[in-house]
């Protein structure tokens, strides 16, 4: 990111946070786009309740008009392992977009 940055060659980045090494590496990736005018989307490919938190934590986070949105997969689970737990993702926008006040929070 700091290259694309710095060689201002994105005006969007894609946030695969699994792929990236985590949630605090992902964040980091956010800020330095984020520091210089990129918008981002961010993604969990994990599709678990966990994996869907964290891209919705991310995504809430990060300022409207850099937040291009998120994705999660738990549809896509045969079985789900946590059920009822975790943000569902019943409705695009209150997974992505979320309460006015972001993070992952102890229920």
């Amino acid at each position: 990111m700091v290259r694309i940055a710095k060689e201002g060659i994105a005006e969007v980045a894609n946030i695969k946070i699994n792929r990236v090494g985590g949630l605090t590496k992902a964040r980091r990736i956010r800020d330095v786009a984020l520091a210089h005018g990129i918008q981002v989307y961010v993604m969990a490919t994990g599709g678990s309740a966990m994996a869907d938190a964290e891209a919705a934590a991310l995504a809430q986070s990060t300022p409207e008009e850099f937040r291009l949105g998120c994705w999660a997969c738990q549809d896509m689970l045969a079985v789900d392992i946590a059920p009822g737990q975790g943000p569902a993702q019943r409705k695009w926008q209150s997974l992505c977009s979320g309460p006015a006040r972001p993070g992952l929070r102890a229920g």
